[in-house]
Formats: C-alpha cells, sequence, structure tokens
C-alpha cells in the first residue's frame, strides 16, 4: 500500500491553502459530488442560495431573484448606485433583464462565510459575468450580509459589488506562487523532492518530483498544474515513471483546500482520493489523505504528512 500511496500520492502535494479569489466555484454546470459533499454543514444554505441566484439570472426570473432578499434589504451595484427594498431590487432585475437580454451570469465564486452570529453571516467572494453572450468574462467582488430570517432561510440584508477588474488566466495560479521552489517531505525510508516553477508563458504552474528509498530513486514524475475555463477550476495532470496518470479537481472549504482526483495505475487499477491541505507555517505544509481507493483496496484510515521547504544550496564564494 505504501508504494501505491506514493505512486498516486506524490504529485497531488503541489497545492495548498491559502487566500484565494475563484476556488469556492458555484457555477451552472454539473458540480463533483465529492466536493459538495465536503462543504461544511453551516455554509451549505450559502452554496446552495449562489446556486439558485445563477438558475434564476439564467431563467430571467426577477421575482426569485427578489425573494432571496430581506424586504428592506438594501443593494449598491458596482457604479455605486443604491437600490433599497426587495420590491426595488426586484424591478432592478426586470430593467436589467429587458435593457440586457444577452447578459449572462457565468459564476458566483464564494470565498469565505464568515458567522457573525448564528442569524447573521457575511459572505464575500467574486461573480463572473459577460454583457453579451460571447463578449469578454469580467469579475467584480462582492461582499454580502446574510440574516436568517423566521421561515428558516438565509435571505441578503446588504449586498455590495465593486467595480470590475480584469482578470487572466494565470491571475487564477497567483495563490500558488509561493510554491515555486524545492520542497522535501522524509517519511520512514523514503525521501519524496519536488520542485515548481512557472511555465514560460504564465499559464501553468510545472512541478516535478522524485521518490527516493533506501534501495535507490524508487520513481519519478510530471505535473501540470492549470486554470479550467470550462468547469472554472484549478486542474491538473499527473503522469509517473511508472506508467500511471491522473487528473485532480481543487475546492476551498474555509481555510483550508479540498483536491478530488482520480486515475490509473500503471497495472491498469482505478485510483482515487480525496485530499486536504492547510498551512502550518510559511515553511511547512501538511497535508491529508483520505478516501484512497486503489482497485478494491481501501486505506483504512487518514493519512498526514508534513511537506518542508527545501534549504536553498550553500553559495560558493571565490577566493582570489
Amino acid at each position: 500500500m505504501r508504494k501505491y500511496f506514493l505512486l498516486f500520492m506524490v504529485p497531488m502535494i503541489a497545492f495548498t491553502a491559502g487566500a484565494v479569489h475563484f476556488q469556492t466555484s458555484v457555477a451552472p454546470v454539473e458540480q463533483n459530488s465529492d466536493i459538495e459533499t465536503a462543504v461544511p454543514e453551516e455554509e451549505k444554505p450559502f452554496w446552495d442560495s449562489a446556486q439558485k441566484f445563477i438558475d434564476a439570472y439564467a431563467s430571467r426570473d426577477a421575482k426569485a431573484i427578489g425573494m432571496m432578499f430581506t424586504k428592506d434589504a438594501e443593494f449598491r451595484d458596482e457604479f455605486g448606485d443604491r437600490t433599497v427594498g426587495r420590491d426595488a431590487i426586484t424591478a432592478l432585475f426586470v430593467d436589467v433583464f429587458e435593457n440586457s437580454p444577452e447578459a449572462t451570469l457565468e459564476a458566483i465564486d464564494i470565498e469565505r462565510v464568515r458567522h457573525i452570529s448564528k442569524e447573521v453571516a457575511l459572505e464575500e467572494g467574486w461573480v463572473s459575468a459577460r454583457d453579451t453572450t460571447d463578449g469578454p468574462l469580467h469579475f467584480s467582488r462582492y461582499v454580502a450580509l446574510h440574516t436568517l430570517e423566521e421561515d428558516g432561510v438565509w435571505r441578503i440584508n446588504t449586498l455590495k459589488d465593486y467595480p470590475r477588474e480584469a482578470q487572466y488566466k494565470n491571475d487564477h495560479l497567483d495563490q500558488l506562487e509561493w510554491l515555486v521552489g524545492d520542497w522535501i517531505n522524509e517519511e520512514g525510508d523514503s525521501i519524496v523532492k519536488t520542485t515548481c516553477k512557472w511555465s514560460d508563458d504564465g499559464n501553468y504552474l510545472l512541478r516535478s518530483y522524485e521518490v527516493h528509498t533506501a534501495n535507490g530513486k524508487e520513481m519519478d514524475g510530471v505535473q501540470r498544474i492549470g486554470w479550467d475555463p470550462q468547469r472554472r477550476q484549478l486542474r491538473s495532470w499527473s503522469f509517473d515513471s511508472a506508467g500511471g496518470f491522473r487528473e485532480g479537481y481543487w475546492s476551498r472549504t474555509g481555510d483550508q483546500w479540498l483536491v478530488t482526483s482520480q486515475g490509473t495505475t500503471a497495472d491498469g487499477e482505478a485510483v482515487q482520493a480525496t485530499a486536504i491541505y492547510s498551512i502550518a507555517d510559511p515553511e511547512r505544509l501538511v497535508w491529508t489523505v483520505t478516501n484512497l481507493v486503489i482497485g478494491n483496496e481501501i486505506m483504512p484510515e487518514p493519512h498526514s504528512v508534513i511537506l518542508v521547504r527545501a534549504a536553498p544550496a550553500p553559495r560558493v564564494t571565490k577566493t582570489r
């Protein structure tokens, strides 16, 4: 099991928990069920609400959007215009749909949800939209204050949209910039060394890794991490020297990150797992693997390791 564990999980070390704009993504595409079930219970109402907002926008249902706000809600748009009251907000979206028939809301990407009290919660994130069906994608930050009403439904009491910002593919990878460099993990009789660097075009992170045991080099491999614009998630493709390959998707939950991966070993066995990443400090990453299944074999319990940033090579000063 240790060998298979290394074959499958070593390439996944590339990802970490850090502040990021776009990873708790709710979009009108099929969601990964492993990611959904991993959302903390207290955050699920807000994920569901975000999806309902997108669905209502797609169907041009201004009334449904209005019902997501409290009666005395306040909405301030990206231009600073203020609209007060559910009826006025509903009318505003009626006007939007009539005057911008091709406008689309691509995704609401929840960055974090913080419960201020049992009845009040603050949500922060990003909205991506297009003015026309084939127009450029625009991004704007938002902050929403929700209140839990007597019918048990969380509704928006205050919503603030910020001005649009330009966004490019490689901006999604900025969260991983700290990862560039050399890392090492020592466990038992094995040592895993990884190196990460930017691709020349800046749209990918490229990783290479080696696994060494007491008997010498066990295996090596490569990984490419990039942004999948269709699923609106970070995605990775990994290949090892034994002949196995894997792909993975990431999503944020609170202060941690989940990566769900699946692939095939060199022997043709299906393999899948879920990993949780969190930063212990700027030099250490805690990596916990759960739900690892290789063929019909299941790893009985979660397994955690610590990845440490490797010290730079000593500088040699020439003497005269």
